[in-house]
């Protein structure tokens, strides 16, 4: 109960907050704002809410940042240390580098980031609109939906699996009233999908695919082993490329540097790296520099992908990655005879 009687305050003292500052006449208000464009009826995770048809003055929270920032959204305030690389476009990086003045508490992440909101911070840029996309186990465990909506209509479209940076994407573009610059994105990475699907149809038959990553959440002295639909993978599954041994509810799994060997079946390796081929993750290296990754056949004959962009969480940044997946492709050594 006192609990439940502390979280009723603060909503409280948030809803004042936002009371007071609606109230000074400020033009760039929530309500002048909403007022002038009317309503409209958005689905999100969390429920129904009636938002702006033309939000003024969004607060993006986690992975709905880079495609909020790639559509050139109002946005007025974001959570910090987002990975920048994810957002991909230079001028976009530059307005979420400016306003991006809401911290969680934790390091730069694309993973979804801590939940330590300050909800006076955010009431305090008048937003008319809240956009969320902590993952939904986070949200729902760690984000005060209360405090939120106490400030301003919020919706949680964070994503549960890691392809879902589409869907996300997409509502989030609808919400921000800029979905068509996300449609143009969506059928140009379709578009070059198709071509480079069949283009390499003869690369890819028959080849055995395998991925790994070191991210720097994953355990010492281990690898995590990406299968299908996984971070490092789904943009490559949509050129027909598949990395077997995953089911429908395991994308990945934390292996033992020993197992390496693990990876012994398979003739063509992948791996992110940044777009100047630096690791994309500093503590794949240990990974690099052990005897059991250089005698590892795919290793041993040069079938290495060192693949760009594969976390991106927008249109714009896969089809970066997908140009960076033709160019390794490109320059792949032809199968050893035996097979191997």
């Amino acid at each position: 109960m006192r609990k439940l009687r502390l979280a009723m305050a603060s909503a409280a003292a948030v809803a004042a907050l936002v009371a007071s500052g609606c109230s000074s006449g400020d033009s760039d208000s929530a309500d002048s704002s909403t007022s002038s464009g009317g309503t409209r009826s958005f689905e999100a995770a969390n429920g129904t809410f009636q938002i702006p048809a033309n939000p003024q003055r969004i607060v993006a929270l986690s992975r709905v940042i880079p495609s909020l920032f790639i559509a050139d959204a109002p946005v007025v305030g974001a959570t910090s240390g987002y990975d920048t690389s994810t957002i991909v476009d230079e001028d976009a990086i530059d307005r979420y580098e400016k306003v991006a003045t809401l911290s969680t508490g934790t390091a730069k992440t694309n993973a979804g980031g801590g939940t330590q909101l300050s909800y006076e911070q955010i009431a305090a840029l008048k937003p008319d609109l809240i956009i969320s996309g902590f993952p939904q186990k986070a949200y729902k465990s760690g984000i005060s939906d209360e405090q939120l909506q106490a400030i301003a209509p919020t919706l949680s479209l964070g994503p549960a699996t890691p392809t879902e940076w589409r869907a996300v994407g997409e509502k989030a573009a609808d919400a921000a009233g800029r979905a068509e610059q996300f449609d143009q994105d969506k059928v140009e990475y379709e578009k070059l999908a198709t071509q480079l699907k069949q283009k390499y149809a003869q690369t890819i038959a028959g080849q055995r695919f395998a991925a790994l990553a070191v991210f720097n959440s994953t355990q010492a002295d281990s690898y995590q082993r990406e299968y299908d639909d996984s971070f490092t993978t789904n943009i490559a599954n949509d050129i027909g490329i598949t990395f077997p041994g995953g089911t429908a509810t395991k994308t990945s799994e934390i292996v033992s540097i020993e197992r390496l060997s693990d990876l012994a079946d398979a003739n063509v390796i992948v791996y992110q790296v940044n777009p100047d081929g630096s690791l994309k993750y500093p503590r794949m290296q240990e990974v690099l520099d052990s005897e059991a990754w250089k005698n590892l056949p795919a290793v041993r004959a040069g079938r290495v992908i060192p693949l760009a962009y594969a976390s991106s969480e927008t249109y714009a940044g896969a089809i970066k990655s997908l140009q960076s997946l033709s160019a390794s492709l490109d320059k792949l050594p032809a199968a050893p005879t035996d097979g191997n």
